[in-house]
């Protein structure tokens, strides 16, 4: 089951207010990245780098505007706590089949 706009607001519905085309976007180049190293698993892999992707986005469009907000904190996928969880989730596949920088 491929990732979709709706099922990716049913587990993080704090990005609902958030333009349609960020999120689909991020779920596009998420589902690139992620590929079939997570096998079943997959889904739950494209949803938190999507949000690890948006959360950053809209962090960096904030410190451009101006915002005194938003502010990362971490570097790469350390910045989100969806990044994080990312993280974990490639920690929990064999290390040979991981071709995917951290």
């Amino acid at each position: 089951m491929a990732v979709t706009y709706s099922s990716f607001l049913e587990r993080f519905p704090e990005f609902t207010p958030h333009p349609s085309g960020i999120v689909n976007g991020a779920i596009e180049e998420a589902t690139a990245d992620v590929g079939s190293l997570f096998g079943n698993q997959a889904d739950r892999a494209v949803k938190h780098l999507a949000a690890h992707i948006v959360a950053i986005q809209l962090a960096q469009m904030g410190i451009q505007i101006g915002a005194t907000e938003g502010k990362v904190y971490g570097e790469g996928l350390d910045a989100t706590q969806y990044g994080q969880e990312f993280k974990r989730l490639l920690n929990t596949i064999p290390s040979s089949s991981v071709g995917f920088v951290v």
